[in-house]
């Protein structure tokens, strides 16, 4: 049995290992995506020294005759400021050359006729600071700079700050397409049989694994039979294909003789953690990947969090979500086996919710993380639709 650390690390390896395909697409259509390159500053940010407030851009020592305004959106003066000499200024207009500091319009007044007559400036507080509120050219970055690295989430900032740079096009991973398969004799949808149960984890799946960086193609159910299993892993177009229920080793569960007959390479047989432990991830032979779930909907949640998540993002090129040391969570019994627990936040102290389950839902609905709580150490992961 594959330890759940170990089973997160050959995820990502195997994920890495078959990256996807790289789109280049407008910026606008770009977000939430992640990087397949680096991306460069297009122009200097910004692109000419400009004025960081309302004021008066001035040169020499006060007071100043006033000249022209210069106003946001008009072309940068040619003619430097001399000694003596301001001119107003309005935010993100571009400063003359020459221009010592911009002086904000609560900081001075204004003496004598108006000041287009060319009035003397003085400074209301007797000082000012030199350079002051003067955005220089290339202060955010200089073209050429690298502002963005491969495997960047492109978030609503990161799309202004590279359309602010000149870059109108970006590299980008596409989203790893999965197929779903729910097996069970015993799933239904809305209006189940006696005997039967309604199927949780279908109308999940699609955000689920949005959350998780990837894009449910399409779903599909199939009975607990090996051969059936294995046609509705071979009818699917996706190269990662996830499956819930028939992992444990009784005489209806379905998957193990499924793979076999698709010829697959098990790599991940089981994982020390519960609940979730009864997994699978197998390599096809034509390089598609299968990840097995267990049935049970909180034990299939936790296996595809803790092994699911690094292999999408491990074909995104990026690192698996990132765990962070915690104190044991109150309200949850430990003993000797890896735990998951699912957990919400108490002034920064995770608390165990009620109904833990592996065949549960109601717990992990009003959790914002899961712990992984071992005998030496816990370990916090950020659920990813919490929206604490």
């Amino acid at each position: 049995m594959t330890s759940w650390r170990e089973a997160r690390r050959i995820a990502e390896q195997l994920g890495r290992e078959t990256p996807t395909r790289v789109l280049t697409v407008p910026v606008g259509r770009a977000a939430g995506l992640v990087l397949a390159a680096d991306v460069r500053c297009g122009r200097p940010l910004p692109p000419f020294d400009n004025s960081a407030m309302d004021g008066w851009a001035v040169a020499g020592d006060g007071p100043w005759r006033v000249g022209e305004p210069v106003l946001a959106g008009s072309i940068p003066p040619a003619l430097p400021l001399v000694p003596g000499e301001a001119r107003p200024v309005a935010t993100g207009a571009p400063v003359p050359p020459g221009t010592l500091t911009v002086l904000r319009t609560e900081d001075a007044v204004v003496e004598g006729a108006a000041a287009d007559e060319g009035a003397d400036l003085l400074d209301v507080h007797g000082s000012w600071i030199p350079g002051r509120d003067i955005r220089r050219a290339g202060e955010e970055a200089d073209q050429g700079e690298v502002l963005l690295t491969a495997g960047s989430v492109l978030t609503p900032p990161a799309l202004g700050l590279v359309s602010a740079a000149g870059v109108r096009h970006v590299d980008v991973s596409s989203p790893p397409l999965v197929t779903f398969v729910a097996i069970g004799d015993e799933l239904a949808g809305a209006e189940p049989a006696p005997g039967q149960l309604i199927d949780s984890l279908t109308p999940m799946m699609p955000s689920v694994l949005a959350g998780l960086g990837g894009r449910c193609a399409t779903t599909a159910r199939s009975l607990d039979r090996p051969a059936e299993v294995a046609a509705a892993i071979r009818r699917a177009r996706t190269e990662t294909v996830v499956t819930s229920g028939g992992t444990a080793h009784g005489p209806a569960d379905p998957v193990r003789e499924a793979l076999d007959r698709l010829g697959a390479r098990i790599l991940i047989d089981g994982m020390d953690l519960r609940p979730g432990g009864s997994l699978l991830l197998a390599r096809l032979d034509d390089d598609r990947h299968v990840l097995s779930l267990p049935g049970n909907p909180l034990a299939a949640l936790v296996a595809l969090l803790v092994v699911g998540w690094p292999l999408l993002q491990g074909r995104l090129g990026r690192a698996a979500p990132e765990l962070a040391p915690c104190a044991a969570p109150t309200g949850f019994a430990a003993d000797d086996r890896e735990r998951a627990v699912a957990c919400a936040l108490v002034d920064g102290v995770p608390v165990a919710v009620p109904y833990q389950r592996s065949g549960m839902l109601r717990g992990i609905a009003s959790a914002s993380h899961l712990a992984l709580v071992g005998k030496a150490q816990a370990e916090l992961l950020r659920l990813p639709w919490a929206c604490d």
